[in-house]
Order: structure tokens, then C-alpha cells, then sequence
């Protein structure tokens, strides 16, 4: 369960399982709280795919970029995700691997009835001997 108390105009606090997040004009905003959602779901959603291929990461970064309509309602218009791993597996098997988890998100999926959405996997440069 979630609860959010809102005081004075747009100004909240909301709290998920011991966790407060203050929202609105001091805080964050609705769409912030979106790609966040739809990062972690992905992300989780990769790491489930990656232990079905036997592939592992170090770490990752993810990046959420996305534009709304002007039309109201605003809903959004394109969402993009960039993956940023840091891994010993190949270029192919990461990129396979984030694919299959787009195609598995529930919040990508939920996404993708409104907006256009693309996916970007970015590798560090590998050292060379």
C-alpha cells in the first residue's frame, strides 16, 4: 500500500513500506516517479534474463529520456531507455538479453500502449592491451 498526504498545493509526502519520498513543488515530480518505475521494472527484468542466459553484470547504470504529448490528455509520446552495463559478456549477448527483457517488462509493456519506445545499449570502451 501507498499513501500520499499532500499540504499546501502541490506539496507531498509519500510513503511505501518505511521509505518517504517528498513530491510536488518541493520534491519530485509525477513523471520522475514514471521513469523511475519503468527503469527499476526493466532493470529487474533484465537481471531475471540475464540468470535464464547464465550472463552477468557488474553494475549498470539506466537512463530514462521521454517526451509527452501536448494534447491533453499528456500522456507520453516516446520513452527511451539507455543501458549502460558493465559486464565481460559481448556486445550481442547483452543486447539480446536487454531485447528479450523489453519484451517481458510489465512497465514497458503498459508504456508501449501509449508511446513509442526504443532502447539503447551502451558499452564502455574496453581496454586494449
Amino acid at each position: 500500500m501507498a499513501d500520499i498526504h499532500f499540504e499546501n498545493g502541490f506539496n507531498g509526502v509519500y510513503c511505501v513500506q518505511d521509505q518517504v519520498l517528498r513530491i510536488g513543488n518541493e520534491g519530485i515530480q509525477p513523471y520522475d516517479m514514471t521513469f523511475g518505475a519503468v527503469a527499476s521494472c526493466f532493470y529487474a527484468t533484465f537481471l531475471g534474463v540475464l540468470k535464464e542466459h547464465g550472463v552477468t553484470v557488474r553494475s549498470a547504470e539506466v537512463t530514462v529520456d521521454g517526451r509527452k504529448r501536448t494534447e491533453v490528455p499528456t500522456t507520453l509520446e516516446y520513452l527511451k531507455l539507455t543501458l549502460q552495463p558493465e559486464s565481460d559478456a559481448s556486445k550481442e549477448e547483452l543486447e539480446a538479453c536487454m531485447q528479450e527483457a523489453l519484451g517481458k517488462c510489465s512497465m514497458v509493456a503498459t508504456i508501449k500502449a501509449v508511446a513509442q519506445v526504443e532502447a539503447e545499449l551502451v558499452l564502455p570502451e574496453r581496454k586494449q592491451d
